[in-house]
């Protein structure tokens, strides 16, 4: 009886654990990453519609010269503060060495930079990032 009880408690323990990663921070964790190394789908993956349209324009606006700068780099994404309301959360986000495209009309450049993401908890426990909000 006790080993019928083993292995339905262990696979309940694992699924816990695997819901506390996707939390908020997690989340914005990922997305960051993702956007800022410009894996765009897995970024696309973790937002909302609306944020989806940034992600897309983020894309478009990539020259050779930017990939080329990208192409040893990759972002340090750290998790600065979190406000959880239960089913949203803001999440502030400190980067390093990250791709800025922050001027119109000039090359992206390496940099640090600060965002702030809004998340909304969706049916069950998965995550989207529904606001970014860039150096506020």
């Amino acid at each position: 009886m006790k080993r019928t009880l083993f292995f339905p408690c262990v696979a309940l323990l694992a699924l816990a654990s695997c819901a506390e990663r996707r939390g908020p921070e997690r989340v914005a964790e990922q997305f960051m990453s993702a956007y800022l190394d410009c894996r765009f789908q897995d970024a696309a993956s973790l937002a909302s519609p609306s944020v989806q349209d940034r992600v897309r324009w983020r894309a478009s606006q990539l020259t050779q010269a930017d990939l080329d700068l990208l192409a040893d780099q990759s972002a340090e994404v750290e998790t600065d503060d979190l406000e959880d309301y239960g089913d949203s959360a803001i999440v502030s986000v400190d980067v390093s060495d990250a791709l800025l495209l922050d001027s119109i009309g000039q090359p992206g450049h390496i940099g640090d930079a600060r965002y702030r993401l809004t998340l909304k908890k969706e049916k069950g426990s998965n995550w989207k990032v529904t606001a970014l909000i860039s150096n506020f």
